[in-house]
């Protein structure tokens, strides 16, 4: 199975101040990294992939300690602005931005996976869905409102707690169930943008 997530900030304390969210379900920064850990091992298997769409950890020493918690072999990091290159040591990958295909149910998709929110993505108007972290979902329903066919979402552990209710990562099944509609466009149409659709 493929797996997406964001921003788990292990160890940020400050994360807790800044999220009320995460201040209201958790006490401190031990327990909100011991139950990110417990539910992403919960429901990522050791041989499954999970792209991770960056700010692993707050200090760049811990992160060999956190990757050591998680099952997961193969763990591809996204890097995102509080990532040290030092985490390369401790993860299967480690880049930018990745535009690549997955394959689900006979069908074959095209992501582009950055850690940051991009307006207008590779593959946009031909339906290939950007995913992305950073803004914690704070973006989402004015996103939502104003582009509605857009394929794209925010894979962070606080946009999909929200979601689900529960500090997880989501699947390429679950992602696809949400975001596309009727399988992939046809060669001749072309999606809308985020701008066409306003009437000014």
């Amino acid at each position: 199975m493929i797996w997406f997530s964001a921003d788990w900030h292990l160890g940020h304390t400050g994360i807790l101040l800044h999220q009320s969210q995460r201040m209201n379900a958790f006490e401190s920064v031990e327990e909100m990294d011991a139950q990110l850990i417990e539910c992403i091992n919960n429901y990522v298997r050791p041989n499954d992939e999970l792209f991770f769409l960056g700010d692993f950890c707050w200090e760049a020493s811990r992160a060999g300690h956190y990757r050591q918690r998680l099952n997961v072999r193969n763990l591809h990091v996204l890097q995102g602005n509080h990532d040290s290159n030092s985490l390369r040591a401790h993860v299967s990958t480690m880049e930018d931005m990745v535009y690549r295909r997955f394959t689900w149910d006979g069908e074959s998709y095209r992501f582009h996976l950055c850690h940051y929110p991009l307006l207008s993505w590779q593959g946009l108007h031909s339906g290939a869905i950007h995913l992305y972290g950073h803004s914690h979902g704070i973006y989402e329903n004015r996103l939502n409102v104003m582009f509605s066919t857009r394929r794209a979402m925010d894979v962070g552990v606080d946009a999909v707690a929200y979601l689900t209710g529960e500090w997880r990562p989501v699947s390429l099944p679950e992602v696809l169930k949400r975001l596309v509609k009727g399988g992939e466009p046809s060669v001749e149409s072309r999606l809308p943008g985020p701008f066409e659709e306003v009437n000014i």
